[in-house]
């Protein structure tokens, strides 16, 4: 993918154009010591001297114009320079739960059927926005980059943490970083013909894997272990949450995917 006119200091500057040359140059900010470029579409103060400081500091100009043209040597340069390697990866803040990191509260409820449960534990995440990249003429995701997930978890007061119920609520939060893995590798292999379109897939693989996937295991799991209090079945699950972890390239678990 190349630009249809020219962007920076005295140029057209049209928006499509203009993300594309954002996306490209932020790769190279750390070494071109430039905070890395809002993917806007806008150019601006920013933008143009972004473009000045690549062609000083990785093209070697002398009198670097900040301008960007079609069929050029800047644009030649950073579409040959666009890294590809690196990718997404999924890490726990928290490897094992112990009761401190329970919050506890007055009652707890499973959000998915109401009951009142001894114990709720869900997960958060986040991922750094690093923008965007671009591979092969298509936008991907930033790499390498990292997800965080951590626990959110609740407990009765007066309720006892017992191993059972501590391996319980361990599975819960499991869950949340095996999607994350599958998430990550998913992420770091979407591309997209537009800035746009990239961040549509990117969100349109959120809600798969961490709302309907997500949400799909942890019933399941709960269905056939009556929450927790069936040794028979959790030790079934808790074998295959075992093995999950154990292969970073596993998709699948009790033959639902990740």
């Amino acid at each position: 993918m190349s630009i249809t006119a020219s962007v920076g200091i005295g140029g057209a500057n049209f928006k499509a154009d203009t993300i594309v040359v954002q996306t490209l140059l932020n790769p190279h900010a750390a070494k071109i010591g430039v905070a890395p470029l809002v993917v806007d579409g806008i150019c601006g103060a920013l933008t143009k001297g972004a473009i000045q400081r690549y062609q000083q500091v990785v093209m070697k100009v002398a009198k670097p114009d900040g301008l960007v043209q079609p069929g050029f040597q800047t644009i030649a340069s950073l579409l040959a320079a666009a890294p590809a390697g690196g990718e997404i990866t999924a890490t726990r803040t928290v490897v094992k739960l112990t009761e401190s990191d329970f919050v506890k509260v007055p009652k707890v409820f499973d959000p998915a059927d109401g009951t009142l449960q001894d114990a709720y534990t869900a997960f958060e995440y986040e991922m750094p926005d690093k923008g965007s990249r671009m591979v092969g003429g298509k936008f991907a995701l930033a790499v390498p980059n990292v997800m965080k997930v951590w626990p959110n978890a609740k407990m009765r007061i007066g309720a006892v943490m017992t191993p059972g119920l501590l391996a319980h609520e361990q599975f819960h939060y499991d869950v949340g970083f095996v999607v994350a893995r599958t998430f990550a590798h998913q992420a770091t292999i979407a591309r997209a013909a537009s800035y746009a379109a990239l961040v549509a897939t990117y969100q349109g693989l959120e809600a798969l894997h961490f709302k309907k996937r997500v949400g799909l295991i942890q019933q399941r799991y709960d269905v056939d272990t009556h929450h927790g209090t069936n040794a028979y079945y959790q030790k079934i699950w808790l074998d295959r949450m075992a093995a999950c972890i154990a292969n970073p390239k596993a998709n699948q678990i009790g033959g639902f995917w990740l």
